[in-house]
This record gives structure tokens, sequence and C-alpha cells, in this order.
């Protein structure tokens, strides 16, 4: 019975000291190919060797999950209702049970289109220049700045905002980077200068090329611009000071990229002549919009004037008919006298 108890020992410490060997420290953690750095095991192909790590693995590649992603590496963590995902390169906004999803996070300029898809039955309203469109589009083309609401608490509340800018562009001043992003790299007029990670001044004229980053999920992006804060130099001919006149007005200097709107009496779009003039009586308003968005506005009224030739032909005119009269009351009168 001893020799029995005996031969049990030896098998059961036998098979228990490969455990303890596994579960062993390294002497030397510089030596060790699982070497641990801060605490935590190197990953290695070896399963033994990654028996100390604890961290969050992915489910799919066994590589430990980077700091800031979920457990199943689809999504990263902006803000309590902002997620990134890794797999379509959007942001995503949770309201409710409602998600929208959008290339751009709150706080971005960009040059290019924007992509958005909703998913559920959450009010919301895109807001462009302050004017609510009907619907949310899954492109948003046009340059504006943009802004998307919910009424999902009974109030609106804004969710994220965007401004789509032209590559030349007067609509930036100071571009505030969204949060949780920096600057990598700034050049301007094709010269890298020092910047603020989380700031650029674009109040100076010249070309800006933005390069900067997302902490939470390393995505890069870049604005390539040319900023102009030049108005359009352009002159109203033919008013007096006091911005009145009693004859046409002409628009000079206009470029063959500006846009022009004028509004007569406050109810009427019109237009120029093929000469940039006005003529009609009245009060006029006029805005010249540049390619980067600048404009210069005048407000001048056309008060009567009399058109020299337009008086001389009506006095012709008049001379003739008089002319006519006169002859024929002279004829009546000498048939009478016969």
């Amino acid at each position: 019975m001893k020799k029995a108890f005996i031969t049990f020992s030896f098998i059961l410490l036998g098979a228990l000291l490969p455990a303890m060997t596994v579960c062993a420290e390294p002497e030397n953690d510089t030596e060790s190919e699982g070497s641990t750095q801060q605490g935590i095991t190197v990953v290695s192909d070896d399963p033994v060797e990654n028996i100390d790590y604890t961290g969050p693995v992915d489910l799919i590649t066994g590589e430990p999950i980077e700091e800031g992603m979920t457990y199943n590496s689809e999504f990263v963590t902006i803000s309590d209702n902002v997620r990134f995902s890794n797999y379509t390169g959007e942001y995503v906004y949770q309201v409710g049970n409602t998600m929208l999803r959008s290339s751009v996070a709150d706080g971005m300029i960009v040059t290019e289109p924007v992509s958005m898809s909703k998913e559920g039955k959450t009010n919301l309203t895109l807001y462009k220049d302050g004017e609510a469109l009907d619907d949310i589009p899954e492109m948003v083309k046009d340059k504006g700045e943009y802004v998307m609401v919910t009424t999902e608490s009974g109030g609106e509340k804004q969710l994220f905002s965007f401004k789509i800018v032209g590559e030349v562009t007067g609509k930036i001043t100071y571009y505030i980077l969204p949060a949780g992003f920096s600057v990598r790299n700034l050049t301007y007029n094709s010269k890298p200068v020092n910047h603020n990670q989380g700031s650029v001044d674009m109040t100076k004229e010249g070309h800006y090329i933005v390069d900067y980053t997302c902490a939470a999920t390393g995505k890069d992006y870049s604005l390539d611009v040319f900023i102009d804060h030049t108005p359009p130099q352009v002159t109203f001919l033919g008013l007096d000071e006091d911005d009145t006149c009693r004859g046409p007005v002409t628009v000079a200097g206009m470029e063959e990229t500006d846009t022009i709107s004028i509004m007569f009496d406050e109810t009427e779009e019109v237009t120029l002549d093929e000469e940039n003039k006005l003529y009609d009586t009245g009060y006029y308003h006029v805005m010249v919009t540049d390619q980067a968005g600048n404009s210069t506005e005048k407000d001048f009224e056309i008060l009567l004037y009399i058109n020299i030739n337009a008086a001389l032909f009506v006095l012709a005119i008049f001379a003739v008919i008089l002319g006519v009269i006169i002859a024929l009351a002279v004829s009546r009168k000498k048939l009478r006298v016969r």
C-alpha cells in the first residue's frame, strides 16, 4: 500500500512540473522571446508565451486591440454618442435607436461632397446656411455651412456640423479642428510653416495645405485650399455722392467668374443689358459675388430722367404733326374765303 502511494505521488508530481515551468517568470526579460514591456507580454506565435497577456484581443486576428478600439475592433469610440467605423470609414452618430452615418466628423471643413445615411425613425433636420432642407440627401454637394439638428428630446439639439467650401474660398478665417484632431503638417504657398496643433490661422491670403489626424482612429485628412478674402473690385458709374442719379448706371470691373444679383424696388429681380447698364427709374440692390464667395453690395436709386436722343425724336414727331395740323387749317381757311 505504501509503495503504491509513493508511485502515485511521483506520477502526480510529474504531471504538475510542466505547468509550473510554463507559469514561471523568465529570469532575464531581455533575453526571453516572450519578454514583457511595461508589464504586457509581447505577442508571438507560440500560445504558451502569450499566456501573460491579459488585455483584449481581436477575435479574428488574435492581435491585441489598440487603445480606444472596442472588443470586436469594428468601431472606435469618439464620444458618448459618436463612433467611427473601421469598416466603412464613416462617423456614426447615435440618437436614441437611430443611427446617422456621415463621412465627416463634427466641425470638419472639406472641399468634397459629404455622404450621409440614416437608419431609424428619429426626426432629424439638416440646415444649410440657416435654412432647413426638405430631406437629408445621400450626398451633400453644395457649398455652405451645414448643421444637423434632432428633436428627439422635445426641443432642437445640434447633433453635428460641417462646412463645404470651394478649392478657392474666402469662407475660412480660422480652421478650428474638431475635438480630438491635431495638425500634422502645414504648408503655406508650398513652404512648411510652424503651426498650432488645434487650429490654423487663415486670415492671410494664399495657398494652404493642412494635413491633420484623428487621435482616436489614427485616420489622416487633408484640406487643400487657396484663401482669397478680397471682394470683387467693381465700380458703379453714373452715381452721385448720395448714390442717386438721373441717368443710367453702369456696373464696371466684373470678372468672368463673378456672378451678379439685382433686386429692383425690393420685389423684382432684373438683369443688366449687354453694356452692363441699368436704366429704369427706381431703387436697386446689387450684389456681385466672386469665385471665392466674397461679395460687394451696393444700394442706389435712379431718379426720373430724360433721354436726350429720345426727347429730340419725340419733338421731331410732334413738330411734323403740328405742321400737318397748321397746313390743314390754312387750307380750310382759303377754301372758305373763295
